[in-house]
């Protein structure tokens, strides 16, 4: 343990994928600012070898991209058991993980911390052994970042688990993690997502027509949504009234074919990367997105109703399917049908009001929730 006088919180998360990391500098900011509370931060991929993060990190990317249906066979031939305690299946995938790991777990070994927050599911059963047999007496704590969460979550030696959903609850439930370790407490998420916003500034900031019905297509980071520029073409050709803003990253090649487009610049605004993208979304009447927990859980922020078009099978298809199931998002299959489902909840203010009001019944404040019980359990 550190000093009476400090108290050492180990934030660890991996690059891969974007959400663990911007989870895991929402609650750094929050406990840096804390008197008497040091924070350091790790990504779990700079302690592995170079071939396991090209296989794990790179792998991810890849197959999320372009083999979709094969991340989702071995997202369901890996989520299981659900039930409590581990299965012969499991034992060595763990082994080889403590085994990549080492690195990692001497220096967790040689540094004396006063909890471990995990925001990625890859760092904690490999310090289950750890605990296990006396080794390693730290509490540790996990934030799940995705509704549907997968099994590798599992670890019976964390104390503290903080869930977006009570969904995600009844899952955990499953792998016989007590109530009394569980906390709903929504998804940690920057405060600029739920800072006030003047709309008509917003409007007149991002040059976008003030008598126009605001669409944000979020196309050009890690992974795409599907034919971005088909889908601007056919969304501006469906309905005169829709002005569309397409996040599209650092990806040049789309942008420029966005640009290209003679729409650009009146209904048509090709948005470089940038982290002003929780101004677009608040004026947003749709997010057209990918199911991802941050950028859902973002949305439900800002009260905007969300489109996806044919999620990954896996967590993200579990994910889209809850928002669907809760009234805050529609899930379409095909390009055709995305723009038929836009065009339809522009036209009905109805449906998209009851969809806004069910994504606000859905936000939590997961910052403040995730952060408050941090300092209270475990003494910070």
């Amino acid at each position: 343990m550190s000093s009476l006088t400090e108290k050492t919180v180990l934030l660890v998360t991996a690059s891969v994928g974007a959400g663990h990391n911007q989870v895991t500098r929402t609650i750094q900011d929050r406990l840096e600012g804390r008197p008497g509370v040091r924070v350091e931060r790790i990504d779990l991929m700079e302690f592995c070898p170079w071939w396991f993060r090209v296989y794990y990190a790179g792998g991810f990317e890849v197959s999320m991209a372009h083999t979709p249906w094969l991340y989702g066979l071995g997202f369901t031939l890996s989520n299981s058991p659900h039930r409590p305690g581990r299965s012969w299946r499991e034992w060595p995938r763990l082994a080889f993980e403590r085994w990549v790991n080492r690195r990692f777990v001497k220096h967790v070994l040689s540094t004396p911390y006063d909890l471990i927050l995990h925001t990625h599911f890859l760092a904690a059963p490999t310090l289950e052994r750890l605990v296990a047999n006396g080794r390693l007496t730290v509490p540790q704590a996990t934030i799940v970042t995705d509704v549907e969460a997968h099994r590798w979550w599992y670890c019976p030696a964390v104390r503290r688990y903080y869930v977006p959903s009570e969904h995600t609850a009844g899952i955990v439930r499953r792998w016989g993690i007590d109530d009394s370790r569980i906390l709903v407490s929504g998804m940690p998420i920057q405060a600029k997502w739920t800072a006030p916003l003047d709309r008509e500034r917003v409007l007149t900031a991002w040059n976008l027509p003030a008598d126009k019905k605001i669409v944000t297509l979020a196309g050009g980071t890690s992974f795409t949504v599907g034919p971005i520029v088909t889908i601007a073409k056919q969304l501006l050709a469906a309905r005169e009234d829709l002005a569309l803003a397409v996040l599209a990253g650092r990806n040049k090649q789309l942008l420029g074919d966005l640009s290209g487009l003679p729409e650009a610049g009146t209904r048509l605004f090709p948005v470089p990367f940038t982290d002003r993208a929780h101004e677009l979304v608040h004026v947003s009447e749709l997010m057209i997105t990918k199911p991802g927990g941050i950028t859902t859980a973002e949305c439900l922020a800002k009260g905007t109703p969300m489109v996806f078009l044919n999620p990954v099978p896996g967590h993200e298809g579990g994910n889209g399917q809850f928002f669907a199931r809760e009234g805050a998002a529609a899930i379409t299959r095909s390009v055709g049908e995305l723009v038929q489902t836009v065009a339809s909840l522009l036209e009905d203010d109805a449906k998209r009001e009851a969809m806004k009001a069910n994504a606000r019944r859905l936000y939590k404040p997961g910052a403040d929730i995730v952060t408050q019980d941090v300092i209270a359990s475990f003494g910070l």
